[in-house]
C-alpha cells in the first residue's frame, strides 16, 4: 500500500487527531461534570450523557486506531477516518447549537471546526484511481441497497412525524421531550445525510468513483451513529424514561448490519489458490 504522504497530507490527519482529542475532552466533561446538562430536559440530558459514553468508549478508540493505520499508508483506514469525521461533525453541530451554553462550549466549537476541515481536506486528497483499485472485484450491491433503504426509510419516518405535526397544529411529542424549538436531527438528516445516502447508493450501483469514495464513510457513519443512538436509549432507560425495546433492538440490528457490510467492503477479496478442473 502506498505511504500516507501519497494518500492524504499529514496536516489533515493531524486535524482529525485534534478533533478526536477534543471530542474525548468534551465527552469526559459531559460524563463527569454534573453542570454540563443541568439546563437540559431529562430526555435531552440522558441522550447527551449516553452519547458521551459511546464517544469515549467506542468512537475515540476507533478514531485513534484508524488514524494510526492511515498515517502508515492504509487507504482503508483513511475511508474509516472519513466516516468517523462525518459522525463527529454531525454530532458536534448538535452539541454546539443545541446544548445550553456551558464551560465546554469552546471545545464543542473547536471539535466542530477541526472535524469539518479535516473531512474536507482528506476528501479532496483521496484520488479516484486509488479507490477503484481498492474495490476491484467487488460489486458493492449489498452496500448500495443498505444505503438506499436507510435513506428512504428514515426519510419517510421523519416526514411522517413532520406532516402529522403540521396537520394537527401541535409539535411532535419527541420535540416536547427534548425541549427544543425544532428537531435538529430532522434538519441534518433530511437536508444532508439521507440525500447523501440515496445519491451515494445510486452512484455505487454504477461503480462511479464518488459512490466508491463515500460508501464506506457513510456506512462507518451509520455504524457510529447507530452505536450512539443505542447508547442514548440505554441512558434514557436507566434514567427511567420510556424507550421501546423493539426500537433498541432495531437500531442494534441496523448498526450490526452496517458494520458487517463495511467489513465486507473493506476486507480483501479471497482468491482461492486451487481451482477444480472439470
Amino acid at each position: 500500500m502506498t505511504h500516507s504522504a501519497n494518500l492524504v497530507r499529514t496536516v489533515w490527519l493531524r486535524l482529525a487527531l485534534a478533533s478526536a482529542i477534543l471530542m474525548g475532552l468534551a465527552s469526559a466533561g459531559g460524563i463527569w461534570l454534573p453542570f454540563v446538562y443541568v439546563q437540559e430536559t431529562a430526555s435531552w440530558a440522558a441522550q447527551g450523557r449516553g452519547q458521551d459514553v459511546v464517544n469515549l468508549a467506542v468512537v475515540l478508540p476507533a478514531m485513534l486506531i484508524a488514524l494510526y493505520a492511515a498515517s502508515a499508508g492504509s487507504l482503508r483506514a483513511v475511508l474509516i477516518v472519513l466516516g468517523l469525521l462525518l459522525y463527529v461533525l454531525y454530532s458536534y453541530v448538535l452539541y454546539a447549537f443545541f446544548v445550553h451554553f456551558n464551560l465546554l462550549f469552546p471545545i464543542y466549537v473547536a471539535t466542530l471546526g477541526t472535524s469539518f476541515w479535516a473531512l474536507v481536506g482528506i476528501a479532496v486528497d483521496v484520488r479516484n484511481e486509488q479507490i477503484r483499485e481498492l474495490f476491484d472485484g467487488k460489486t458493492g450491491r449489498a452496500q448500495s441497497v443498505y444505503l438506499m433503504v436507510s435513506g428512504l426509510v428514515f426519510g419517510v419516518l421523519w416526514m411522517s412525524s413532520i406532516s402529522s405535526a403540521i396537520v394537527s397544529g401541535q409539535p411532535p411529542p419527541d420535540l416536547v421531550e427534548v425541549g427544543l424549538p425544532v428537531n435538529p436531527v430532522h434538519v441534518l438528516d433530511l437536508a444532508f445525510v439521507l440525500p447523501a445516502m440515496v445519491v451515494t447508493s445510486m452512484l455505487l450501483w454504477k461503480r462511479h468513483p464518488l459512490g466508491l469514495l463515500w460508501a464506506v464513510p457513510l456506512l462507518t457513519f451509520a455504524a457510529a451513529m447507530g452505536s450512539a443512538i443505542v447508547g442514548m436509549m440505554a441512558a434514557m432507560k436507566s434514567a427511567g424514561l420510556p424507550v421501546p425495546a423493539a426500537l433498541i433492538a432495531g437500531m442494534a440490528f441496523s448498526t450490526s448490519l452496517a458494520l458487517y457490510l463495511n467489513a465486507d467492503a473493506l476486507l480483501p477479496k479471497i482468491r482461492h489458490p486451487y481451482r477444480i478442473r472439470g
